[in-house]
Protein backbone atom coordinates (compact mmCIF):
# COMPACT_ATOMS: atom_id res chain seq x y z
CA UNK A 1 0.00 0.00 0.00
CA UNK A 2 2.79 2.56 0.99
CA UNK A 3 4.57 1.10 -2.44
CA UNK A 4 1.32 2.01 -4.47
CA UNK A 5 1.33 5.77 -2.50
CA UNK A 6 4.55 6.07 -3.38
CA UNK A 7 4.37 5.09 -7.48
CA UNK A 8 1.19 7.50 -7.31
CA UNK A 9 3.64 10.40 -5.96
CA UNK A 10 6.09 9.93 -8.45
CA UNK A 11 3.72 10.23 -11.20
CA UNK A 12 1.42 13.05 -9.96
CA UNK A 13 4.90 14.73 -10.05
CA UNK A 14 5.93 13.37 -13.34
CA UNK A 15 2.40 15.00 -14.89
CA UNK A 16 2.76 18.47 -13.47
CA UNK A 17 6.59 18.88 -14.25
CA UNK A 18 6.50 19.83 -18.16
CA UNK A 19 3.22 22.32 -16.94
CA UNK A 20 6.06 23.91 -14.38
CA UNK A 21 9.20 23.55 -16.46
CA UNK A 22 6.94 25.46 -19.67
CA UNK A 23 6.42 28.37 -16.90
CA UNK A 24 8.95 28.51 -14.36
CA UNK A 25 12.30 27.73 -15.87
CA UNK A 26 13.16 30.85 -16.80
CA UNK A 27 12.29 34.43 -16.64
CA UNK A 28 9.44 34.89 -19.14
CA UNK A 29 8.72 38.54 -20.99
CA UNK A 30 12.64 39.21 -19.50
CA UNK A 31 15.83 38.31 -21.63
CA UNK A 32 14.70 40.27 -25.12
CA UNK A 33 14.33 43.59 -23.06
CA UNK A 34 16.56 43.65 -20.04
CA UNK A 35 19.51 45.16 -21.51
CA UNK A 36 17.37 47.68 -22.90
CA UNK A 37 15.20 48.61 -19.65
CA UNK A 38 18.53 48.96 -17.73
CA UNK A 39 20.63 50.64 -19.94
CA UNK A 40 17.57 53.08 -21.12
CA UNK A 41 15.13 53.31 -18.46
CA UNK A 42 17.24 53.20 -15.22
CA UNK A 43 20.65 54.30 -17.27
CA UNK A 44 23.16 51.60 -16.27
CA UNK A 45 25.98 51.26 -18.62
CA UNK A 46 26.87 48.38 -21.07
CA UNK A 47 29.56 47.64 -18.77
CA UNK A 48 27.44 47.84 -15.89
CA UNK A 49 25.26 45.49 -16.80
CA UNK A 50 27.65 42.75 -17.31
CA UNK A 51 29.27 43.35 -14.16
CA UNK A 52 26.17 42.90 -12.67
CA UNK A 53 25.59 39.98 -14.35
CA UNK A 54 29.08 38.94 -13.11
CA UNK A 55 28.07 39.33 -9.38
CA UNK A 56 25.04 37.48 -10.08
CA UNK A 57 27.31 34.59 -11.10
CA UNK A 58 29.38 35.23 -8.21
CA UNK A 59 26.52 34.89 -5.81
CA UNK A 60 25.49 32.17 -7.22
CA UNK A 61 28.86 30.03 -6.65
CA UNK A 62 29.14 31.19 -3.46
CA UNK A 63 25.61 30.58 -2.13
CA UNK A 64 25.85 26.71 -3.91
CA UNK A 65 26.91 24.83 -0.60
CA UNK A 66 24.88 26.68 2.09
CA UNK A 67 21.91 26.53 -0.51
CA UNK A 68 22.68 22.74 -0.93
CA UNK A 69 22.61 21.74 2.91
CA UNK A 70 19.05 24.05 3.41
CA UNK A 71 17.62 21.70 0.43
CA UNK A 72 18.82 18.64 2.12
CA UNK A 73 17.33 19.87 5.23
CA UNK A 74 13.87 21.50 4.19
CA UNK A 75 13.23 19.18 1.31
CA UNK A 76 12.92 20.01 -2.67
CA UNK A 77 9.19 21.11 -2.68
CA UNK A 78 9.25 23.73 0.01
CA UNK A 79 12.76 24.69 -1.16
CA UNK A 80 11.10 24.74 -4.66
CA UNK A 81 8.39 27.28 -3.26
CA UNK A 82 10.88 29.24 -2.02
CA UNK A 83 12.45 29.79 -4.78
CA UNK A 84 9.76 30.95 -7.25
CA UNK A 85 8.97 33.68 -4.41
CA UNK A 86 12.62 35.04 -4.32
CA UNK A 87 12.13 35.12 -8.31
CA UNK A 88 8.64 37.55 -7.29
CA UNK A 89 11.06 39.67 -5.02
CA UNK A 90 13.77 40.01 -7.53
CA UNK A 91 11.22 41.64 -10.10
CA UNK A 92 9.02 43.46 -7.99
CA UNK A 93 12.49 45.31 -7.18
CA UNK A 94 13.47 45.35 -10.73
CA UNK A 95 10.33 47.43 -10.91
CA UNK A 96 11.79 50.30 -8.77
CA UNK A 97 15.45 50.06 -8.27
CA UNK A 98 16.81 53.84 -8.45
CA UNK A 99 20.62 52.87 -7.81
CA UNK A 100 23.43 50.45 -8.52
CA UNK A 101 23.51 48.89 -5.42
CA UNK A 102 19.74 47.92 -5.12
CA UNK A 103 20.12 46.68 -8.53
CA UNK A 104 23.18 44.19 -6.89
CA UNK A 105 20.52 43.35 -3.84
CA UNK A 106 17.66 42.42 -6.44
CA UNK A 107 20.78 40.11 -8.34
CA UNK A 108 21.31 39.05 -5.25
CA UNK A 109 17.39 37.57 -4.27
CA UNK A 110 17.88 36.39 -8.05
CA UNK A 111 20.75 34.05 -7.38
CA UNK A 112 18.96 32.96 -4.08
CA UNK A 113 16.11 31.39 -6.01
CA UNK A 114 18.27 30.26 -9.59
CA UNK A 115 20.38 28.41 -7.19
CA UNK A 116 17.83 27.08 -5.95
CA UNK A 117 15.90 26.07 -8.82
CA UNK A 118 19.16 24.57 -10.16
CA UNK A 119 19.62 21.59 -7.40
CA UNK A 120 15.90 20.51 -6.93
CA UNK A 121 14.24 21.04 -10.49
CA UNK A 122 15.29 18.06 -12.81
CA UNK A 123 16.26 16.19 -9.64
CA UNK A 124 12.29 16.27 -8.49
CA UNK A 125 11.84 14.78 -12.09
CA UNK A 126 14.56 12.35 -11.63
CA UNK A 127 13.35 11.35 -8.82
CA UNK A 128 10.32 10.47 -9.57
CA UNK A 129 10.82 8.40 -12.59
CA UNK A 130 11.06 4.81 -12.21
CA UNK A 131 14.72 3.74 -12.57
CA UNK A 132 15.74 1.28 -15.27
CA UNK A 133 17.60 1.10 -18.68
CA UNK A 134 14.80 3.68 -19.96
CA UNK A 135 14.97 6.36 -17.34
CA UNK A 136 17.18 8.62 -19.06
CA UNK A 137 15.38 8.32 -22.68
CA UNK A 138 12.07 9.11 -20.13
CA UNK A 139 13.88 12.01 -18.39
CA UNK A 140 14.51 13.18 -21.92
CA UNK A 141 10.89 13.07 -23.30
CA UNK A 142 9.48 15.00 -20.09
CA UNK A 143 12.36 17.61 -19.87
CA UNK A 144 12.25 17.95 -23.44
CA UNK A 145 8.52 18.26 -23.74
CA UNK A 146 9.00 21.00 -20.83
CA UNK A 147 11.51 22.86 -22.83
CA UNK A 148 9.81 22.46 -25.99
CA UNK A 149 6.34 24.11 -23.97
CA UNK A 150 8.69 26.70 -22.28
CA UNK A 151 10.76 27.96 -25.54
CA UNK A 152 7.36 28.48 -27.64
CA UNK A 153 5.25 29.92 -24.84
CA UNK A 154 9.36 32.03 -24.10
CA UNK A 155 9.10 33.25 -27.96
CA UNK A 156 5.44 34.55 -27.75
CA UNK A 157 6.30 35.99 -24.11
CA UNK A 158 9.17 38.04 -26.04
CA UNK A 159 7.32 39.05 -29.00
CA UNK A 160 4.90 40.49 -26.65
CA UNK A 161 7.93 41.99 -24.51
CA UNK A 162 9.46 43.98 -27.41
CA UNK A 163 6.25 45.98 -28.39
CA UNK A 164 5.30 45.97 -24.91
CA UNK A 165 8.86 48.14 -23.85
CA UNK A 166 7.64 50.14 -26.67
CA UNK A 167 4.36 51.16 -25.16
CA UNK A 168 5.94 51.56 -22.28
CA UNK A 169 9.18 50.12 -21.23
CA UNK A 170 7.96 48.97 -17.25
CA UNK A 171 5.29 46.27 -18.76
CA UNK A 172 7.79 43.84 -19.81
CA UNK A 173 9.01 43.90 -15.80
CA UNK A 174 5.14 43.80 -14.70
CA UNK A 175 4.65 40.64 -16.66
CA UNK A 176 7.48 39.12 -15.62
CA UNK A 177 6.52 39.08 -12.09
CA UNK A 178 2.74 37.55 -12.96
CA UNK A 179 4.37 34.80 -14.79
CA UNK A 180 6.45 34.53 -11.71
CA UNK A 181 3.59 34.58 -9.38
CA UNK A 182 2.14 31.47 -11.37
CA UNK A 183 5.07 29.88 -11.10
CA UNK A 184 5.52 30.03 -7.09
CA UNK A 185 1.61 28.18 -7.64
CA UNK A 186 2.51 25.98 -9.31
CA UNK A 187 5.50 24.52 -7.68
CA UNK A 188 3.32 24.33 -4.36
CA UNK A 189 1.72 21.08 -6.32
CA UNK A 190 4.76 18.88 -6.40
CA UNK A 191 5.10 16.45 -3.94
CA UNK A 192 7.89 15.81 -1.58
CA UNK A 193 9.25 12.08 -2.18
CA UNK A 194 12.03 12.88 0.55
CA UNK A 195 8.71 12.54 2.90
CA UNK A 196 11.07 14.95 5.75
CA UNK A 197 7.99 16.39 7.57
CA UNK A 198 7.90 12.97 9.13
CA UNK A 199 11.60 12.17 9.40
CA UNK A 200 13.38 13.42 12.75
CA UNK A 201 16.25 15.25 12.08
CA UNK A 202 19.54 14.05 12.83
CA UNK A 203 22.62 15.21 14.57
CA UNK A 204 25.44 15.83 12.60
CA UNK A 205 23.10 16.72 9.36
CA UNK A 206 25.65 19.12 8.05
CA UNK A 207 28.40 17.15 8.92
CA UNK A 208 27.13 14.02 6.91
CA UNK A 209 26.45 16.77 4.00
CA UNK A 210 30.07 18.04 3.62
CA UNK A 211 31.03 14.45 3.84
CA UNK A 212 28.53 13.70 1.08
CA UNK A 213 29.40 16.74 -0.97
CA UNK A 214 33.52 15.54 -0.27
CA UNK A 215 32.57 12.40 -1.84
CA UNK A 216 30.58 13.89 -4.54
CA UNK A 217 33.73 15.97 -5.40
CA UNK A 218 36.09 13.14 -5.33
CA UNK A 219 34.41 11.14 -7.55
CA UNK A 220 33.64 14.28 -10.84
CA UNK A 221 37.45 14.78 -10.48
CA UNK A 222 38.19 11.28 -10.39
CA UNK A 223 35.61 10.00 -12.99
CA UNK A 224 37.20 11.37 -16.38
CA UNK A 225 33.74 10.97 -18.03
CA UNK A 226 31.97 13.52 -15.28
CA UNK A 227 35.12 15.58 -15.65
CA UNK A 228 34.56 16.55 -19.02
CA UNK A 229 31.10 16.94 -18.73
CA UNK A 230 31.04 19.31 -16.37
CA UNK A 231 33.89 21.39 -17.76
CA UNK A 232 31.78 21.37 -21.17
CA UNK A 233 28.39 21.98 -18.92
CA UNK A 234 30.34 25.04 -17.25
CA UNK A 235 32.21 26.61 -20.71
CA UNK A 236 28.97 26.19 -23.15
CA UNK A 237 26.06 27.24 -19.98
CA UNK A 238 27.90 29.95 -18.94
CA UNK A 239 28.84 31.32 -23.00
CA UNK A 240 24.85 30.62 -23.34
CA UNK A 241 24.12 32.77 -20.59
CA UNK A 242 25.84 35.71 -21.27
CA UNK A 243 24.94 35.65 -24.92
CA UNK A 244 21.66 37.56 -23.34
CA UNK A 245 23.92 40.90 -23.01
CA UNK A 246 26.14 40.14 -25.97
CA UNK A 247 23.48 39.97 -27.93
CA UNK A 248 21.79 43.01 -27.16
CA UNK A 249 25.00 44.76 -27.19
CA UNK A 250 25.52 43.55 -30.57
CA UNK A 251 21.70 43.91 -32.29
CA UNK A 252 22.07 47.86 -30.42
CA UNK A 253 25.07 48.49 -32.26
CA UNK A 254 23.61 47.94 -35.66
CA UNK A 255 20.86 49.99 -35.09
CA UNK A 256 18.10 47.71 -34.78
CA UNK A 257 15.40 49.02 -33.77
CA UNK A 258 14.31 48.03 -30.41
CA UNK A 259 10.57 46.42 -31.14
CA UNK A 260 13.04 44.34 -33.37
CA UNK A 261 14.97 43.20 -30.52
CA UNK A 262 11.71 40.87 -29.25
CA UNK A 263 11.07 39.29 -32.52
CA UNK A 264 14.68 38.06 -32.96
CA UNK A 265 14.48 36.61 -29.54
CA UNK A 266 10.79 34.99 -30.36
CA UNK A 267 12.57 33.14 -33.59
CA UNK A 268 15.53 32.22 -31.92
CA UNK A 269 12.88 30.62 -29.03
CA UNK A 270 10.74 29.00 -31.78
CA UNK A 271 13.70 27.32 -33.07
CA UNK A 272 15.08 26.40 -29.72
CA UNK A 273 11.73 24.84 -29.03
CA UNK A 274 12.04 22.85 -32.38
CA UNK A 275 15.43 21.43 -31.56
CA UNK A 276 14.80 20.47 -27.54
CA UNK A 277 11.91 18.35 -29.07
CA UNK A 278 14.42 16.90 -32.20
CA UNK A 279 16.87 15.91 -29.18
CA UNK A 280 16.27 12.20 -29.80
CA UNK A 281 16.92 12.50 -33.02
CA UNK A 282 20.24 14.85 -32.61
CA UNK A 283 21.49 12.30 -29.98
CA UNK A 284 20.89 8.85 -32.90
CA UNK A 285 22.66 11.13 -35.67
CA UNK A 286 25.40 12.11 -34.01
CA UNK A 287 25.93 9.31 -31.07
CA UNK A 288 28.62 10.20 -29.32
CA UNK A 289 29.62 13.00 -31.50
CA UNK A 290 26.37 15.12 -30.15
CA UNK A 291 28.35 17.52 -27.83
CA UNK A 292 30.74 18.72 -30.60
CA UNK A 293 28.13 18.82 -33.33
CA UNK A 294 26.61 21.23 -30.35
CA UNK A 295 29.02 23.28 -29.14
CA UNK A 296 31.67 24.12 -31.97
CA UNK A 297 28.94 26.00 -34.04
CA UNK A 298 28.48 27.55 -31.23
CA UNK A 299 31.10 29.33 -30.13
CA UNK A 300 32.15 29.54 -34.11
CA UNK A 301 28.85 31.45 -34.56
CA UNK A 302 30.47 34.18 -31.84
CA UNK A 303 33.47 34.63 -33.92
CA UNK A 304 31.37 34.69 -37.50
CA UNK A 305 29.06 37.81 -35.72
CA UNK A 306 32.24 39.46 -34.67
CA UNK A 307 33.92 39.69 -38.16
CA UNK A 308 30.83 40.20 -39.88
CA UNK A 309 29.79 43.32 -37.78
CA UNK A 310 33.40 44.50 -37.81
CA UNK A 311 33.79 44.66 -41.38
CA UNK A 312 30.40 45.25 -42.73
CA UNK A 313 28.87 47.16 -39.66
CA UNK A 314 25.08 47.22 -40.45
CA UNK A 315 25.37 45.53 -43.82
CA UNK A 316 25.45 42.12 -41.86
CA UNK A 317 22.30 42.45 -40.09
CA UNK A 318 20.54 39.52 -41.69
CA UNK A 319 23.23 37.35 -41.49
CA UNK A 320 23.97 38.01 -38.01
CA UNK A 321 20.17 37.72 -37.05
CA UNK A 322 20.77 34.34 -38.81
CA UNK A 323 23.59 33.24 -36.15
CA UNK A 324 21.73 34.37 -33.40
CA UNK A 325 18.55 32.18 -34.35
CA UNK A 326 21.23 29.80 -35.22
CA UNK A 327 22.44 30.04 -31.44
CA UNK A 328 18.71 29.60 -30.45
CA UNK A 329 18.27 26.05 -32.21
CA UNK A 330 21.56 25.25 -30.62
CA UNK A 331 20.47 25.63 -27.30
CA UNK A 332 17.24 23.97 -27.27
CA UNK A 333 18.57 20.85 -27.96
CA UNK A 334 22.00 21.36 -25.33
CA UNK A 335 19.47 22.21 -22.47
CA UNK A 336 18.28 18.50 -22.48
CA UNK A 337 20.62 16.93 -23.98
CA UNK A 338 23.59 17.66 -20.98
CA UNK A 339 21.32 17.39 -18.09
CA UNK A 340 20.39 14.14 -19.43
CA UNK A 341 24.31 13.42 -19.83
CA UNK A 342 25.12 14.83 -16.65
CA UNK A 343 22.28 12.45 -14.53
CA UNK A 344 23.19 9.36 -16.26
CA UNK A 345 25.09 6.50 -13.81
CA UNK A 346 23.94 8.41 -10.75
CA UNK A 347 21.75 8.07 -7.75
CA UNK A 348 19.66 9.77 -5.82
CA UNK A 349 21.74 10.67 -3.25
CA UNK A 350 24.93 11.75 -5.45
CA UNK A 351 22.35 13.25 -7.49
CA UNK A 352 21.81 16.65 -5.60
CA UNK A 353 25.58 17.01 -4.43
CA UNK A 354 26.89 16.53 -8.21
CA UNK A 355 24.17 19.33 -8.92
CA UNK A 356 26.30 22.10 -6.35
CA UNK A 357 29.05 20.68 -7.80
CA UNK A 358 27.86 21.58 -11.74
CA UNK A 359 26.62 25.00 -10.87
CA UNK A 360 29.72 25.78 -8.77
CA UNK A 361 32.10 25.03 -12.05
CA UNK A 362 28.72 26.70 -14.21
CA UNK A 363 29.16 30.22 -12.50
CA UNK A 364 33.11 30.12 -11.86
CA UNK A 365 32.98 29.36 -16.09
CA UNK A 366 30.45 32.46 -16.29
CA UNK A 367 31.84 34.96 -13.84
CA UNK A 368 35.20 34.64 -15.69
CA UNK A 369 33.35 35.31 -19.13
CA UNK A 370 31.37 37.93 -17.72
CA UNK A 371 33.90 39.82 -16.04
CA UNK A 372 36.19 39.44 -19.00
CA UNK A 373 33.40 40.86 -21.38
CA UNK A 374 32.79 44.06 -19.37
CA UNK A 375 36.34 44.33 -19.29
CA UNK A 376 36.74 44.68 -22.93
CA UNK A 377 32.98 46.32 -23.13
CA UNK A 378 34.99 49.42 -21.52
CA UNK A 379 37.73 49.36 -24.14
CA UNK A 380 36.02 48.25 -27.23
CA UNK A 381 32.53 47.59 -28.82
CA UNK A 382 30.06 44.82 -28.47
CA UNK A 383 30.50 43.35 -31.71
CA UNK A 384 34.40 43.16 -30.83
CA UNK A 385 34.37 41.58 -27.68
CA UNK A 386 32.02 39.13 -28.55
CA UNK A 387 34.35 38.28 -31.68
CA UNK A 388 37.19 38.27 -28.74
CA UNK A 389 35.68 35.93 -26.30
CA UNK A 390 34.23 33.69 -29.61
CA UNK A 391 38.21 33.00 -30.62
CA UNK A 392 38.65 32.38 -26.82
CA UNK A 393 35.81 29.99 -25.92
CA UNK A 394 36.56 28.18 -29.76
CA UNK A 395 39.83 27.43 -28.47
CA UNK A 396 39.54 26.20 -25.54
CA UNK A 397 36.44 24.25 -26.86
CA UNK A 398 38.65 22.37 -29.57
CA UNK A 399 40.63 21.25 -26.79
CA UNK A 400 38.21 20.06 -24.32
CA UNK A 401 36.77 17.89 -27.06
CA UNK A 402 39.91 16.78 -27.68
CA UNK A 403 40.58 15.54 -24.37
CA UNK A 404 36.94 14.02 -24.63
CA UNK A 405 37.18 12.07 -27.30
CA UNK A 406 37.84 8.43 -25.33
CA UNK A 407 35.68 9.52 -22.14
CA UNK A 408 32.45 10.40 -23.16
CA UNK A 409 29.80 8.56 -24.94
CA UNK A 410 30.94 4.80 -24.57
CA UNK A 411 28.98 1.95 -23.64
CA UNK A 412 28.22 1.37 -20.24
CA UNK A 413 31.21 -1.23 -20.53
CA UNK A 414 33.29 0.52 -21.86
CA UNK A 415 33.76 2.56 -18.31
CA UNK A 416 35.74 2.16 -15.66
CA UNK A 417 35.13 1.65 -12.25
CA UNK A 418 35.40 5.01 -10.85
CA UNK A 419 33.10 6.37 -13.77
CA UNK A 420 30.30 3.65 -12.94
CA UNK A 421 30.56 4.06 -9.10
CA UNK A 422 27.24 5.53 -8.65
CA UNK A 423 25.45 4.31 -11.18
CA UNK A 424 21.46 3.35 -10.89
CA UNK A 425 20.57 2.32 -13.90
Amino acid sequence: MEKTKEIQKKKMNARLYPLYKMISWDLLFYYSIIYLYLTQTKNFSASQVLLGDAFFTASCFFLEIPIGIAVDRLGKKKSLVFANVCMCIFTFILLIVQNYTQLLIAYFIDAIGYVIKCVCETNILYDSLPMGKGRGSLYSALDGKGASRYYIIDAITSLVAGYAFVVNSYLPIILCLIANIISTVLSTRFIDLQNQEVEPKKKGEIRRYFKGLKEATKFAFKSKRMLCLLLFFGLLSGLIYNMTSFRSGVLKQISLPEQYFGIVFAISQIMAAIFSGMQKFIQKKFGNKTLSALGIPFVVSCVIIGILVLLFNEKAIKIVVIMFILQGAIKGAYNVLIYRYLNNFTNKEIRVKLATIRNMIFNLFSILISLFGSWLLGLTTSANTLLIIGFVTTAFMLWLLYYMRDKVGLQPEEYNKEDLKYSQL
